[in-house]
C-alpha cells in the first residue's frame, strides 16, 4: 500500500496521512505504523484521507482504532492477538476522538464505519478544510 503523509495548518498543525488501495488485513499494519513514524516525528493530530480508500475491512477498522489510541497515549492493542483487537474497540467512549478526524470517505467505506458505530467515534468530513478546523 502506498501512503502519502504530508502536514497542513490548520489552528494546529495536523499530519494528513492518505492511504491509497484497500485497507484491509493485508496493509493495515503499513497504516499504522505510518501513524506511529510521525506520531515520533511530533505529530499529534492527524486526519486520515480515505478518499482512495474503496474497501474497508475489520483489519483496517482496527488500524484506525490503533492509530487513535496511539494519539492518546494509551496502550496498542496486540496485533497478534487477534480478534481480542477488534473488541477492544467495544469498550472505546462513543464520542468523537479529539487527535483523529477521518476524511472523504468512500461510500462502501462510509457504511462499513457506519455499521461499526466509528461515526459516532470520529468525525468525518468531506473536505480537508472542515477537518482542519475541527481540531
Amino acid at each position: 500500500m502506498q501512503i502519502t503523509a504530508y502536514q497542513a495548518q490548520g489552528r494546529v498543525p495536523v499530519t494528513v496521512l492518505q492511504p491509497h488501495g484497500d485497507l484491509d488485513a493485508n496493509t493495515y499494519q503499513e497504516l499504522i505504523a505510518t501513524a506511529q513514524k510521525e506520531w515520533n516525528g511530533g505529530a499529534r493530530n492527524i486526519v486520515i484521507d480515505l478518499g482512495d480508500v474503496h474497501y474497508l475491512s475489520s483489519s483496517g477498522l482496527v488500524a484506525i482504532h490503533t492509530i487513535a489510541r496511539l494519539l492518546t497515549g494509551q496502550a496498542l492493542p496486540d496485533l497478534e492477538a487477534g480478534w481480542s483487537a477488534i473488541h477492544a474497540i467495544e469498550h472505546e467512549p462513543r464520542e468523537a476522538h479529539p487527535h483523529l478526524k477521518l476524511l472523504s470517505p468512500q461510500p462502501p467505506v462510509e457504511k462499513v464505519l457506519t455499521l461499526t458505530g466509528f461515526r459516532r467515534m470520529f468525525d468525518i468530513h468531506a473536505d480537508l478544510g472542515a477537518a482542519l478546523a475541527a481540531f
